[in-house]
């Protein structure tokens, strides 16, 4: 078993990990003591492959609501009726909240237990690589509006998060694929040591000491920057690289882009305005050889257009009155905060567009 912790100024965060398959008893003992009978979140996919192993915890629980991950199910709409199910079940302030699934039903379900009641507490068990890597820690929460990533949200870090590689096995590959990419930005900002691991690793048939290694040294990195910036202020800022890009891409795309591949390509375009500000030339090159070994996109296939991302940076909830903040790969682990005015933007588009249409 793997445990980590992090405190910040609001709370600590334990990280432990665990096999559903030769360890349940480890599994339920996490639901034992303040953690019993809690008001369960879990995505329908991982409650319909998973039902056996995760019935004695839904038994236990004091109320249930089931989402499918879906990013247009991702709205104040689905928030609304989660509140609805909370208060149907009579849950108090005492009562924990578990959350079971992926980034998405993460986030959305962490919103919840930032709101109801004003606050109630969090365990999130991510069944994704994406959110095992990156989503689960840090407080982040939030839903879509208009068609928008995350415009409305809170910061409200879980005080518990069980990692159980074992959800792995029945996640369909796309979405594992998925995961690499925030992997790859989190060896960009933080620790290039993460690159070789990726390398070596089988992405057919990943070997699951490989993985918690990866998700070790990404959860130290994002776990420390976090620490010391919890409502992004400042470094954290840095967590969001390829996300500017990322966002607007799957938002024009209408969400035919996953998550992570939009962010992988936010990392190529990004890469490619720091060459254009004097970073360096090989960088994109690296990065697209990497996506490419991950089975990732490299390129937009006419997806969007100029003026579609540049309408879609405007509703980046990083603008500011006088422009944006962009994270910017100078170099491995060299990733500047570069403040950008809507005159500047426009003059760095091409350099995104170029390379990813390249």
């Amino acid at each position: 078993m793997m445990n980590f912790e992090w405190n910040t100024a609001m709370s600590a965060t334990m990280v432990r990990t665990c096999s559903l398959k030769t360890e349940q008893p480890v599994w339920l003992d996490e639901f034992s003591d303040e953690w019993e009978h809690p008001f369960l979140i879990i995505d329908s996919e991982v409650r319909r492959l998973w039902d056996n192993l995760l019935q004695p915890v839904i038994i236990s629980a004091s109320g249930l609501y089931v989402m499918e991950a879906r990013e247009v199910l991702k709205n104040t709409f689905t928030l609304s009726q989660i509140w609805d199910s909370m208060s149907a079940a009579g849950i108090h302030r005492d009562t924990p909240v578990a959350v079971i699934g992926g980034g998405l039903v993460c986030d959305i379900g962490a919103m919840a237990a930032s709101t109801y009641l004003r606050g109630l507490r969090l365990m999130i068990v991510p069944t994704t690589l994406l959110c095992m890597v990156d989503a689960c820690l840090g407080g982040k929460t939030g839903v879509n509006l208009a068609s928008a990533k995350n415009q409305v949200g809170t910061f409200n870090p879980a005080e518990k998060i069980l990692i159980a590689t074992d959800f792995l096995d029945t996640l369909p590959d796309r979405e594992f694929r998925s995961g690499i990419a925030e992997i790859i930005k989190t060896a960009l900002i933080g620790d290039r040591s993460i690159q070789g691991l990726l390398e070596r690793m089988d992405i057919e048939n990943p070997d699951k000491n490989s993985i918690l290694e990866i998700i070790r040294k990404c959860l130290e990195v994002k776990g420390g920057i976090a620490a010391l910036d919890l409502r992004e202020t400042g470094k954290r800022m840095l967590l969001n690289l390829g996300h500017t890009i990322g966002h607007a891409l799957e938002s024009a795309s209408e969400f035919q882009l996953s998550h992570g591949e939009a962010v992988g390509l936010g990392l190529l375009g990004e890469a490619a305005i720091a060459v254009s500000l004097g970073g360096n030339r090989k960088l994109p090159g690296e990065i697209r050889r990497m996506l490419k070994q991950a089975g990732l996109p490299t390129d937009l296939n006419d997806l969007a257009s100029g003026e579609e991302l540049s309408l879609l940076f405007k509703r980046d909830k990083k603008t500011r009155r006088d422009g944006r903040i962009w994270v910017l790969p100078f170099d491995w682990c060299d990733c500047r905060l570069t403040h950008f005015t809507p005159d500047q933007e426009e003059k760095v588009l091409p350099f995104v567009l170029n390379l990813l249409k390249a």
